[in-house]
């Protein structure tokens, strides 16, 4: 399967890094899911949960809101807060 680099930052600092097969997010339009190659994205998340899939396993933060960028196969959330459920 298919991976690609995601970080979660929050201005404390890294809450995530690593290689994943998809992270699903709660856009303000929506939530939506991003995989590996997608197509370049900036986006708005409202409060919710992000859940990422990596090979071994699922894990859920929730996150207050904030912004994502997809590009060059890696994906870049941003959020005041993130607590890892």
């Amino acid at each position: 399967m298919s991976t690609f680099i995601a970080q979660i930052l929050t201005p404390e600092g890294s809450i995530f890094e690593g290689d994943v097969t998809g992270v699903k997010m709660p856009g303000t339009q929506g939530s939506f899911e991003v995989k590996a190659n997608h197509a370049p994205i900036v986006s708005t998340l409202e409060e919710g949960d992000v859940l990422v899939r990596k090979s071994e396993g699922e894990t859920y933060y929730k996150i207050s809101g904030g912004f994502v960028e997809v590009a060059k196969n890696k994906l870049t959330l941003l959020a005041e807060s993130v607590i890892k459920e």
